[in-house]
Order: structure tokens, then C-alpha cells, then sequence
């Protein structure tokens, strides 16, 4: 009779057994460092996707295609921000796994969602700035095509992490002293020829590796190679009039070159944030002996090999605001707009006094003038404000309202 590797295994009774393993200890000044780190890097990942969301969302002239790319992405990024930092550190730092049965599925499915989603977003975005530069005379991919691009690169991620969903598994042992918590993988087993289970290797090595080539080595090389024709395409055909000065086609080259520069810095950073963690899974999948466990360095290095992978979430954001004059001045005004509200004071009489702000376009400077004046209520000031009818800036002011 044939051995049935995936057949239910009853556990043990270990409840009159001390516990044999330990309890781990983390140093104090380990916990601070790491604690600081990962919330600095989730905080960037709140924070600076969220104004890129909010920036894109409220600016009509932000909405253009690659833009909209580049939203999707920040969504994506922000996923990673408000759940895989914080859970990815917590684990670090506890005994065994402490956040229960729905987070060991939900955490891993949501990385693998999000981090695919960047990924195909990224390779999107490539191929967007390679058929509008390499070949402007052809159709544009339009606003509605791009919400079709979005929902596939959303299904496709979600069809590569759902898997996860199904094979970790939370399991709890009861000891004498000690309830084990721990949240592990358990794939299919599959039946060796020495008649012994591979205990689910092979499958989950071949998951893992498809995941790598999916998220990391594919995309890489489809972009790599489109900036590259990019780069080379955008070197011939720079060009400068006799007088010296640049033509409408050397200004648009010009701002074309600053949109490519943004993207393949996001590119560069991608590639330097996850090197360190496919090199974690190759080592772990590909060393001499799987059998025997990893070696003490391993668990260090694949800590800040995935505090690294997660740190390009909160890069990207960063790139957008330092390498795109539209999303710095997009931020400047945000912030502004937040201090620029309604402010409401009582004065020792109680009278209230509404600070009022408006503003007034400039087109030679492009900015706005702001003016403020201060509306009283109280009837002593009427002759005040008949006085400035006659200040050109009240005048301007009143014609604005």
C-alpha cells in the first residue's frame, strides 16, 4: 500500500512535558534599534504614499496616465505600510508567532499582493514611457485603458499570492509550562524514492522560485531593457536650433529625459531593496544540506534583508517629491492649503473675529497673493472698513469675491 504523505498527523499530548525549547530573549538595545528603524521606515511609507495618493486625487492636471500608474503604486506601497512593516517586526521581536490564526494567512498574502502589484506596476509604467518615446506616432494607451491595465495587474497579483492562503497554517501546542505559537508553511508532500515524505520541499521550492523569477527577475530585465532603448533614443534625438536656443521638440526631449530619470532611479532603488532578499531564499533553497538547520547568521541577515525589501515603499514616494518638480510643488501646496484654514479667535471682549483668506491669482509668477483681512463684527468698525475703499488692495479684493 502506497504511503500517503499528506495524511492528517495527530498531535501529541505534551501537556505534562516541560517545555524543551527557548525562550527567546532580545537584548534591549536590539529592540531598540530595530523598533526605531522599522517605524521610521513605516511612517515614511504612511505618510509620503498617502500625499502622493491625496496629491494625484485632488490636481486635475496630475491625472495623466503615467500618473495614474504611478497612484497604483503608491497604493500598493501603502498596503506594505500599514501591514507587513509593523507585523514583520513583531515577529522579530516575540516567541513563535503571536498575532493569530487570520494574520498568519492574511500577512503573507497581503506582502505577496502588494509587493507583485508594485512590481507589474513598475514593469507598466516601462513599458508606458517606451511606446510614448521610442514610438510617439502610435495611439497612447488612454485613461480607461490604463483602469484595465490596473485591474489586471491587481487579479494577477492576487492569483500569485493566493496560494499562501491555503498552505500556512497556525498551529498552538500546549506544554506544561509553555503554549507554542507558531505560524509555519505546510505545502503538499510528495513521496520520495526511498519511500520517505520530502516534508512539502519540493513544492514550496518551486513556488518560491517562480515567485522570484514573477516579482524579481523578469520584471528587472523588461525594464532594464526598455530604459535602456529609452536612454539611447532619447540621446539622438536631442536637438538645438541655429540661434542657439532650444526648440519646443529639445524642451519637450528635455522634460521627457526628467520623467525617465524619476523612473530609473525608482528602478535603481527597486533593484537594491530586493537583491539582498532573493539572495535569503536562494541560499535557503540551494545550500548543500536542507536537511540540517541554518546557520547563525542567517536569521540576522534575513531581517534586514526584508526590512530592506520593505524600505523601497517608503523610497518611492521620496523619489516622487525630490526627482518631479509637479508632485514638490503638488506637496508644497498641500501642506500650505493645511495651514491656510479658517481661523476663528476670540478677542478679550468677545467679539469673534473670522480671519479670512483669499487668493488671488498672479500668472507672471505663478503663485498666488495672499491677502488677509480681518472682519469685525463689532458695529465701531464699520468706519475702519469704509476707509479702505479706496486701497486698490481691498478693491482687488472685493472684485475676487
Amino acid at each position: 500500500m502506497e504511503k500517503d504523505c499528506n495524511a492528517k498527523v495527530q498531535m501529541p499530548d505534551l501537556s505534562g512535558i516541560e517545555f524543551i525549547g527557548e525562550i527567546k530573549e532580545v537584548p534591549a538595545w536590539e529592540m531598540g534599534v530595530k523598533i526605531t528603524i522599522c517605524v521610521s521606515i513605516e511612517l515614511v511609507a504612511i505618510v509620503g504614499n498617502l500625499l502622493i495618493i491625496i496629491i494625484i486625487a485632488q490636481s486635475p492636471k496630475m491625472r495623466n496616465v503615467t500618473n495614474y500608474y504611478i497612484l497604483n503604486l503608491a497604493i500598493s506601497d501603502l498596503l506594505v505600510g500599514l501591514f507587513a512593516i509593523w507585523i514583520h517586526l513583531v515577529d522579530d521581536l516575540t516567541q513563535g508567532w503571536v498575532l493569530g490564526s487570520f494574520l498568519c494567512k492574511f500577512n503573507p498574502f497581503m506582502q505577496i499582493t502588494a509587493m507583485c502589484a508594485s512590481v507589474f506596476t513598475l514593469v507598466a509604467i516601462a513599458g508606458d514611457r517606451f511606446f510614448a518615446i521610442v514610438f510617439p506616432l502610435k495611439s497612447r494607451v488612454t485613461q480607461r485603458k490604463v483602469s484595465v491595465i490596473i485591474i489586471v495587474i491587481w487579479l494577477a497579483a492576487i492569483a500569485i499570492g493566493l496560494p499562501v492562503l491555503f498552505f500556512y497554517a497556525y498551529t498552538e501546542r500546549q506544554w506544561k509550562n509553555f503554549v507554542e505559537k507558531y505560524c509555519t508553511e505546510v505545502w503538499p508532500q510528495v513521496l520520495q524514492s526511498d519511500g520517505t515524505c520530502d516534508q512539502g520541499k519540493r513544492s514550496r521550492k518551486a513556488y518560491w522560485i517562480c515567485l522570484l523569477v514573477v516579482l524579481n527577475w523578469v520584471p528587472m530585465v523588461l525594464m532594464m531593457v526598455a530604459y535602456f532603448v529609452i536612454f539611447i533614443k532619447l540621446r539622438k534625438s536631442r536637438r538645438v536650433s541655429k540661434t542657439g536656443r532650444l526648440t519646443i521638440s529639445a524642451v519637450q526631449q528635455r522634460s521627457k529625459k526628467k520623467v525617465v530619470k524619476m523612473l530609473f532611479a525608482i528602478l535603481v532603488v527597486f533593484i537594491f531593496c530586493v537583491g539582498p532578499f532573493q539572495v535569503t531564499k536562494l541560499f535557503e533553497f540551494f545550500r548543500d544540506d536542507t536537511l540540517e538547520s541554518l546557520p547563525d547568521w542567517y536569521n540576522p541577515f534575513y531581517f534586514a534583508a526584508v526590512t530592506l525589501l520593505y524600505t523601497n515603499s517608503a523610497l518611492n514616494p521620496v523619489l516622487y517629491g525630490g526627482l518631479n518638480d509637479n508632485f514638490r510643488s503638488g506637496i508644497k501646496n498641500l501642506i500650505n492649503s493645511i495651514f491656510r484654514r479658517k481661523l476663528i479667535q476670540t478677542n478679550s471682549n468677545g467679539v469673534i473675529r473670522n480671519s479670512v483668506i483669499s487668493t488671488i491669482p498672479d500668472n507672471r509668477r505663478e503663485s498666488e497673493v495672499n491677502i488677509l483681512s480681518d472682519l469685525h463684527l463689532d458695529p465701531k468698525e464699520n468706519t475702519k472698513k469704509n476707509a479702505n475703499y479706496n486701497n486698490p488692495v481691498y478693491e482687488e479684493r472685493s472684485a475676487s469675491e
